[in-house]
């Protein structure tokens, strides 16, 4: 308590006590339980919310009101959580597991290849999904959630006959004599060393296999991952594959990620080239955005991502360079030879550049990927107008302007707002720059390159017309937007929130500042202000009443219209 800045009111201590004594005996409880605690306590249903977020971030429970399938529950006992998540991502097999033959099946299918089904699942959590009121399946889903949230295990897709099966990333195979190296990059690689400044946690390579997959899956690639311990390789798009291993760079662990075109059979005679810069950019975005998920503060216990010397290549000890100084920098230099030697970085920049025009949509593609010859392989089936891989440098394209025009014109605080119904409130609020709100939008599958209504309505929403302009000088094929049509892909409530906050004024700001904090707060812009009262409920879809009420007696007039027509 010494290191809080502001005091707590003695309902919330209250409540805190008797959470954590429920905890003791109750690992999981849902909303409707966790409130009549909160009545008892004194604490109404509206300031719920700020209470559950203040124990949640000093790690006393586990709730995501942002997860629409984890916010009616709340975690009261995170310890006896991880004590059910070790059952399934520990070798450690059940001392009653000869008991039950049946089961004998699946623990091999977990055991060779980490492959857990739905039964083996049940059976180990058997205990849990019993040990309260609610419904098992309830609490089973529960569980499946919040272990995809951790990055613990992602989904296959499996038959009928197979029930659900999931990845296990923990439990798969080691294969020692297939490692990625640390050497220099063959002619369609490009790789990223990713270096600890201490440590590398071991849960960092399940979590970026499992990040991997899901995306490649929301791409539509369904071949199966080659998935290991120690290495991984991952289809990433019809024309490129990621290999994802841990490494030692002396005594330390460290990971590699390589980056490889595959070769195209139908044009053998090609010379092999390096993968498209903006794959290589957007798999560099990737990384970067869950490893700072991982690693809070790269000042403390952080990393960098390297790639290997390209100065002194003639030295004899493999040594590197800082990669993102090599993308912001002219020059590098090295010493490792004795003469300190320098070195355009224009050639690194290069490899992760985006470039290119838009391209017309495909007619009829279908791309099929044969590793036979040990060496991934892609075959066009039917005439098609552009490539994939175009189509994906120019969706890297329309990213860059877009995320580069909401930057510059300082409005990543209305994008919050915007897409406050689309991305997990706890990431939006870690967001600092509109291209990671980009990569957010795609993860969860609001925007692709085949489906930009989402970005169409920003600009719309936004009224950032000129942001139009500016897209089609780089890619003249992208849609038409015009000012005043009806969004399709935000709600009603949220597109009216949109509308106030353009015509508050700083006035306006500080007059409802005063009004709710005492003292202000003194909001940084109408936005921000938005942000605070919807984490605090006073802003909430269905209950604007009282609030539209408040904005009559301060004689907002155009404010209250904005919510009100």
């Amino acid at each position: 308590m010494k290191a809080m800045a502001k005091t707590v009111p003695i309902t919330w201590v209250d409540f805190q006590t008797k959470v954590q004594e429920a905890g003791k005996t109750t690992m999981r409880m849902s909303l409707n339980k966790v409130t009549e605690i909160a009545l008892e306590c004194g604490i109404n249903k509206e300031n719920l919310i700020y209470v559950l977020n203040y124990l949640n971030d000093l790690g006393v429970i586990l709730y995501s009101p942002t997860n629409k399938k984890l916010e009616n529950t709340v975690i009261t006992n995170i310890h006896m959580l991880i004590g059910v998540f070790m059952k399934i991502i520990t070798d450690v097999e059940p001392n009653d597991a000869k008991k039950v033959p049946v089961m004998a099946k699946f623990w091999r299918k977990l055991d060779e290849g980490g492959i857990l089904q739905e039964p083996l699942v049940r059976y180990l959590w058997e205990n849990e999904l019993t040990a309260t009121e609610d419904e098992d399946d309830v609490i089973f889903e529960d569980f499946i959630e919040l272990m995809k949230a951790f990055g613990l295990i992602f989904e296959k897709n499996a038959s009928e006959e197979d029930g659900r099966l999931f990845v296990v990333p923990s439990r798969m195979k080691t294969e020692p004599d297939n490692r990625l190296e640390i050497k220099k990059d063959e002619e369609q690689t490009v790789s990223i060393y990713v270096t600890p400044k201490d440590f590398l946690p071991d849960a960092i390579y399940d979590v970026l296999v499992v990040r991997f997959v899901n995306l490649s899956q929301e791409r539509g690639c369904f071949d199966d991952p080659e998935l290991f311990q120690n290495k991984s390789e991952i289809v990433f798009d019809d024309e490129h594959y990621v290999r994802l291993g841990r490494i030692f760079i002396g005594s330390k662990q460290c990971l590699k990620l390589e980056i490889s075109r595959m070769k195209d059979a139908d044009d053998a005679d090609k010379p092999i080239c390096k993968p498209h810069p903006t794959i290589c950019k957007e798999v560099l975005d990737i990384l970067k955005q869950h490893l700072d998920e991982v690693y809070p503060s790269k000042k403390v216990v952080g990393y960098t991502l390297n790639i290997l010397c390209f100065v002194c290549l003639k030295s004899e000890e493999p040594h590197f360079q800082d990669l993102e100084k090599c993308l912001k920098k002219k020059k590098m230099n090295c010493k490792k030879t004795g003469e300190r030697t320098v070195k355009s970085t224009a050639e690194v920049q290069s490899l992760f550049e985006a470039g290119g025009s838009v391209v017309h949509p495909v007619q009829s593609t279908e791309l099929m990927t044969s590793d036979k010859t040990g060496q991934q392989v892609t075959m066009e089936t039917d005439d098609v107008h552009n490539t994939c891989a175009e189509e994906l440098s120019n969706f890297s394209v329309l990213k860059a302007v877009v995320s580069s025009w909401y930057d510059r014109h300082r409005s990543l605080s209305m994008l919050k707002v915007l897409f406050r119904d689309k991305v997990d409130n706890h990431k939006l609020s870690q967001v600092n720059k509109t291209m990671n709100l980009l990569n957010n939008l795609i993860t969860h599958d609001h925007l692709s390159s085949r489906n930009l209504g989402l970005l169409c309505d920003t600009i719309r929403v936004t009224k950032h017309l000129g942001l139009l302009k500016e897209i089609k000088e780089k890619l003249p094929s992208f849609p038409d937007v015009r000012e005043g049509n009806i969004s399709t892909k935000f709600t009603p409530h949220r597109q009216k929130l949109m509308e106030f906050g353009m015509v508050l004024t700083p006035s306006d700001v500080t007059q409802i500042d005063e009004l709710y904090n005492t003292p202000p707060k003194d909001y940084t812009d109408g936005w921000e202000m938005i942000t605070d009262l919807e984490d605090r409920l006073i802003i909430m879809e269905g209950n604007m009443n009282k609030f539209i009420e408040l904005l009559k007696i301060l004689n907002l007039r155009l404010a209250m219209d904005a919510l009100t027509t």
